[in-house]
């Protein structure tokens, strides 16, 4: 029963993520936002309210709906409005704040270990709604994502978006350069390129952008990550660990995992490759894992203080090390590999696996855990290998590129264009405010790379 309450959300979000791609295409990215979090208010009311066990599955079903409608739509609006400077910073922002959350309940769960009566459960899933009637309002002052303007066609709402979003100091040539190359390559793969899913699979770089979205998010999961998360208390018992001090160390667990993001966003993820990043991360979580199925299988369940203590301490290092790593790389690596014409299937499709993955955690590992115990962890051990071995083999990098010029590493077509005439024209207009489309000539000439 328990892996069934646990795995209806991950299942409600792993259909959600189907649903947001075609949202995101007709109602835009701040759209998809809004209508994910009206879902997750009624989903989450639902749950508080709810006096039978199948009031609360559903709640919880229709809250994950939500969460898959909104998982992906975030971190593509976000690197569909940042720089390419600072795009592993903004994107990373959304794991950021899911740390957070999951700091916060923890440590909600702990407060509420010493209550009584309705209370105990009632008040927080009854906090969650809070949470989303605040990012629904926040969300309406949110501009429009200035590259799903210019698919749309909206190319002069595209252009004032784009002046908001950038440093008012900000060099207005690099700014109108920015904008024109944004500009004439939606422009030239709208006209050119098709969209359907059909097509996406069909085309090899398409699909190896899909292959790669999926397998990015699925290695997310698999590293073990999910699993600690869901029954870590679990894994804190069967190192001797009992009664409340189980809730407590799950909150230094929910503490240490955003503080350690927070290093990342501000001194990794922009200064190191997307591939060393995920690189190092996998090593690090195998080694980790592997010291800690040592510990359990030797002193689990024992009186020795000394070797639990030292597992629950690198049980946690291992959630310091995926903060590091994978947690924020995972979602701005997709956020960033496919083109403005398919962003949100392709990046849909990709998350939706990695909640195909929870709900099969979700499942699995209550049964594990129970019956294999420590020899469970020889499949996160092997995941984390694998995962090394697919990055050093097939991952592109792609950090430091603008969205238009990643579709160059892909073998995509990558407009060329001269500048020179068009900045006059910026010139003589204003800053910001060249909405024209291309004219004969600006095209340059269209480069290409094999995939």
């Amino acid at each position: 029963m328990l892996g069934g309450i646990i795995s209806v959300y991950t299942a409600g979000g792993a259909v959600g993520c189907l649903l947001s791609g075609l949202i995101g295409d007709r109602f835009g990215r701040r759209g998809t936002i809004q209508i994910g979090a009206v879902v997750a208010a009624i989903g989450t009311a639902m749950q508080t309210a709810a006096q039978e066990t199948i009031l609360l599955i559903f709640g919880r079903l229709v809250a994950g709906l939500a969460i898959g409608i909104i998982y992906f739509a975030i971190p593509m609006y976000q690197s569909e409005i940042a720089p390419a400077s600072h795009r592993g910073f903004f994107v990373g922002l959304h794991a950021q704040c899911i740390g957070f959350g999951y700091m916060t309940s923890n440590w909600v769960g702990y407060g509420v270990y010493f209550s009584s009566g309705q209370v105990t459960y009632r008040f927080p899933v009854g906090l969650q709604v809070f949470w989303a009637v605040l990012l629904l309002a926040g969300s309406c002052f949110l501009p429009r994502s200035p590259r799903w303007l210019l698919e749309k066609g909206r190319t002069e709402e595209a252009a004032k978006v784009m002046k908001k979003l950038r440093r008012r100091n900000a060099d207005q040539e690099v700014l109108k350069k920015e904008f024109i190359q944004m500009r004439d390559q939606i422009t030239w793969e709208k006209e050119n390129e098709v969209t359907s899913l059909m097509a996406i699979l069909k085309k090899p770089s398409y699909r190896k952008r899909l292959i790669l979205g999926s397998l990015i998010q699925i290695g997310q999961q698999i590293c073990g990550i999910s699993a600690i998360n869901y029954y870590q208390t679990t894994m804190y018992k069967s190192l001797g660990i009992k009664g409340s001090t189980v809730l407590l160390l799950a909150g230094v667990w929910g503490l240490t995992g955003p503080l350690a993001n927070v290093f990342c966003l501000l001194f990794i993820i922009d200064r190191v490759k997307r591939r060393t990043l995920f690189l190092a991360g996998s090593i690090g979580m195998l080694i980790d894992i592997a010291i800690v199925q040592a510990i359990v299988s030797v002193y689990g369940g024992s009186n020795n203080t000394v070797a639990n203590g030292f597992g629950i301490f690198i049980l946690i290092l291992f959630g310091v090390i995926f903060s590091l790593s994978w947690n924020s790389g995972a979602p701005v690596y997709t956020a960033e590999i496919f083109p403005t014409q398919i962003r949100a299937i392709g990046g849909a499709i990709g998350t939706f696996w990695s909640f195909v993955i929870q709900v099969v955690l979700a499942q699995a590992s209550p049964v594990a855990l129970t019956n294999v115990g420590w020899r469970y962890y020889f499949f996160f051990i092997a995941c984390n290998l694998v995962s090394a071995v697919a990055v050093y083999l097939f991952l592109p990098e792609t950090s430091g590129k603008s969205l238009e010029e990643i579709s160059e590493v892909f073998g995509d077509a990558f407009v060329t264009i001269h500048m020179d005439e068009q900045l006059k024209d910026c010139a003589q207009e204003g800053p910001m405010d060249h909405t024209g489309t291309a004219k004969d000539g600006e095209i340059a000439h269209i480069e290409t790379k094999e995939a």
